[in-house]
């Protein structure tokens, strides 16, 4: 874990001397260990980077997740860790109205630190834990078993790459974009970093909103093939969708309201993790450090109750394109 602060505290020095950055929604999504299989692109950019303009961004997240239940003689499952995530992005334009973007996510994953701090997080704004409270802090635990097959048994972390992800965005008209992008195989399947190709594409819709705000509506769909993660139990195809804003608090300070979705990513299981849709809830500032610098600070939390990860906190630094 502390290997990757330190690329992340490097990373984050990089990125302020970086080319402008791509003006979007930095953090949403489902970001789980189960969703890792499956091409859930980031949202919010309906604005295609001009000819020859070069944005880059960096971001570091942390997604802590725990869910627990069943019986074992029929069905049960434990999705128990955290990951810590540092992304780079980079978006070119080509002219014509079309961007060329690249994603790499480089992912830790371990027991992490954060179990006892998110309780107390829990407890404050009178937030359900769980379960939390009855397991072992800090493991790294992800087990399914049903009709005792064990059918997902992982128990050590790891460092590596995540899927690579290739995009394409074309303008259609001034507040929207139609984008695509290809989830490239570059993870580890049984490490549950990916490892199987996907593709997604979806519509960004500016919202309507007064000067200063700034907003959006996106809906897309995703197809992927079977990874090496609950293989027969793997949707193929899964839909997809956001709404955010960013609002005004003051000329430098913005505040972020994001709500994503997406439908069932596995069929054929009973429990929450397997039958919910996700809907992960995302809140948090931006901070203009410059006339094209910017900082994001935010978090998230999972209202559908174990659809997606009960916990994430995201740091982001990048610079405004010129308009």
């Amino acid at each position: 874990m502390h290997r990757l602060w330190i690329v992340a505290l490097l990373a984050a020095v990089a990125a302020a001397a970086a080319p402008a950055a791509a003006d979007e929604f930095v953090f949403g999504g489902n970001s789980g260990a189960l969703a890792r299989s499956f091409a859930l692109p980031t949202l919010g950019a309906w604005r295609v980077a001009a000819q020859g303009q070069a944005h880059s961004r960096v971001s570091f997240d942390v997604v802590n997740e725990y869910v627990s239940e069943g019986n074992c003689a029929v069905e049960c499952i434990t999705l128990d860790g955290e990951t810590q995530r540092l992304v780079t992005d980079y978006r070119v334009g080509l002219g014509g109205g079309w961007d060329l973007s690249l994603r790499v996510p480089l992912l830790d994953r371990d027991g992490g630190f954060l179990d006892g701090w998110i309780e107390q997080w829990h407890g404050w704004f009178g937030l359900p834990n769980g379960g939390r409270e009855a397991a072992a802090r800090d493991q790294f635990r992800y087990r399914y078993e049903r009709a005792g097959a064990v059918l997902l048994d992982e128990t050590a972390g790891d460092t590596g790459l995540g899927d690579v992800s290739l995009g394409l965005g074309l303008a259609l008209g001034d507040g929207a974009a139609l984008r695509a992008l290809v989830k490239l195989p570059t993870g580890d399947g049984p490490a549950l970093s990916g490892g199987n190709t996907g593709g997604a594409a979806w519509l960004d819709l500016a919202l309507p909103v007064p000067a200063g705000w700034d907003g959006y509506f996106s809906a897309g769909y995703s197809r992927n093939e079977r990874g090496d993660v609950l293989t027969a139990l793997q949707n193929q195809e899964v839909l997809f969708g956001g709404i955010g804003l960013l609002a005004p608090i003051t000329r430098e300070v913005r505040l972020l309201m994001q709500l994503n979705a997406n439908g069932r990513l596995y069929e054929g299981g009973e429990l929450s993790p397997l039958a919910r849709h996700g809907l992960p809830l995302t809140l948090g500032l931006q901070f203009r450090t410059s006339r094209q610098g910017r900082f994001d600070i935010g978090f998230q939390e999972d209202p559908s109750v174990n659809g997606s990860p009960d916990f994430a906190f995201y740091v982001s630094l990048a610079s405004l394109p010129r308009r």
